[in-house]
């Protein structure tokens, strides 16, 4: 497992290196081909759940799944210590330190950044840096690997910060940006995550300030269930940025997300809804039609009982009648 211990002192910074474009490419490059080894983990099962707030400024730190006493919820994996312990989004503040800043690459690939060339944005970078905190997510918990069918849709809904956030990755041979959330795009964003994946990703600021994300993990279990579960990914950005700011920053509102839940693909489908509610006048017609026969038969049945009583009153019936009786039904 990869364990990462944070520096005792910070690097200086490069500023006049990171003024060159390539070595910015470099750097955004993602660690998954830079070395596979630096994605390579276990989660074990016995990794504990901390409450309190927290700050994580370095280190890595992933956002994936979790079954918590039985409910999906979604959380932070904090591997800056050991072992590697789990805390819930709402007490977790990422803090994005001014080590963290590089130029915007003068390209027409990276129009998504929403920055001018040259200008100063903050990067938490897709390859491991010391002074950085290193974020990216994981589908690894055992648990979620047995109960998943195939795999798990991260969402982003919206999000609220000074300046335009995106998170993008990019291939080791400098090739196009791959964007996977851009903050400049209205309604959801999804990505699609195999289970027992492990990926680090691009996160661009392009101003210092407080930025909460709306973020969402939903997935279908292979008992046939829907969960899912909602919740505020915070970012202190820049040492001038107070952390408090930031946990002060309301939640999106239950209105707006709703309750965690845990629901039945049939309780989601609405046709299943649909079909349920459409199928009641049948039966109250199917009822009336039984109700109806049995009517008649009970009526037929009289009348049946009163011609034989007829039959069997007469003194002396003669053949004819005595043959209409044995062939009465």
């Amino acid at each position: 497992m990869h364990q990462l211990h944070i520096p005792q002192r910070p690097l200086r910074r490069f500023a006049s290196v990171l003024l060159s474009v390539p070595l910015l490419l470099c750097l955004l490059a993602p660690a998954g081909y830079a070395d596979d080894g630096d994605l390579k983990q276990t989660v074990d099962p016995a990794e504990k759940n901390v409450d309190g707030r927290a700050v994580l400024d370095a280190g890595h730190v992933d956002i994936g799944p979790r079954f918590i006493d039985g409910t999906w919820r979604i959380q932070g994996r904090d591997d800056s210590k050991s072992p590697p312990v789990w805390r819930s989004l709402t007490d977790v503040v990422t803090k994005v330190v001014d080590e963290s800043k590089q130029k915007a690459p003068d390209s027409q690939d990276f129009s998504f950044l929403n920055a001018e060339p040259g200008s100063e944005v903050f990067v938490i970078p897709q390859t491991q840096a010391p002074e950085i905190v290193w974020l990216g997510w994981n589908t690894q918990d055992p648990e979620v690997m047995e109960k998943v069918n195939r795999g798990v849709t991260l969402t982003m809904h919206s999000v609220k910060g000074p300046g335009h956030f995106s998170v993008f990755l990019q291939n080791g041979d400098l090739g196009a940006p791959d964007v996977l959330w851009d903050g400049d795009k209205s309604g959801a964003q999804d990505l699609w995550v195999d289970v027992n994946t492990h990926t680090h990703a691009n996160w661009v600021f392009t101003e210092p300030g407080v930025y909460v994300v709306d973020f969402e993990v939903s997935a279908e279990l292979v008992s046939g269930e829907r969960v899912t579960d909602r919740a505020p990914l915070r970012f202190a950005v820049g040492e001038e940025t107070a952390v408090d700011d930031a946990f002060d920053v309301a939640a999106p509102s239950e209105a707006e997300t709703g309750q965690p839940s845990v629901t039945s693909a049939a309780d989601d489908d609405p046709a299943s809804a649909s079909s349920e509610s459409s199928s009641l006048p049948v039966v109250l017609l199917v009822v009336g039609a039984v109700t109806a026969l049995l009517l008649v038969a009970v009526a037929a049945a009289a009348v049946r009982a009163r011609r034989a009583r007829r039959i069997a009153g007469a003194d002396l019936p003669t053949a004819e009648s005595k043959n209409s009786e044995e062939g009465t039904p």
